[in-house]
């Protein structure tokens, strides 16, 4: 059910892109909302076409990501470095529990 809300949604936020777009406000807080439907919606998209993997995300990236986006967000030179740190925490995570 929830996989369904989400496609509704980002459907939903489209759509308002669309009549933002067509019927363009004056306001600057309409441009805004423009931009957030224009953005959201895509995202929500790439959102419910993953979903079913999202089940099988290891337990630490639930952590990681959050906090990447933060210190992302605040100090944007560390994009550089925050990309292979990524790829290395995928790559050598701890394999507790597997026989090899």
């Amino acid at each position: 059910m929830r996989r369904h809300v989400i496609g509704i949604i980002a459907i939903l936020l489209l759509l308002g892109g669309a009549i933002f777009w067509i019927w363009s406000p004056d306001s600057p807080l309409g441009h805004q909302i423009e931009a957030a439907c224009w953005r959201l919606g895509p995202l929500l998209i790439m959102l419910w076409i993953a979903y079913p993997q999202l089940h099988h995300m290891p337990g630490w990236l639930w952590a990681a990501v959050p906090v990447l986006v933060i210190v992302l967000a605040r100090w944007p030179r560390f994009f550089l470095l925050a990309i292979p740190l990524v790829i290395a925490l995928a790559v050598l995570q701890p394999r507790i529990g597997r026989k090899e």
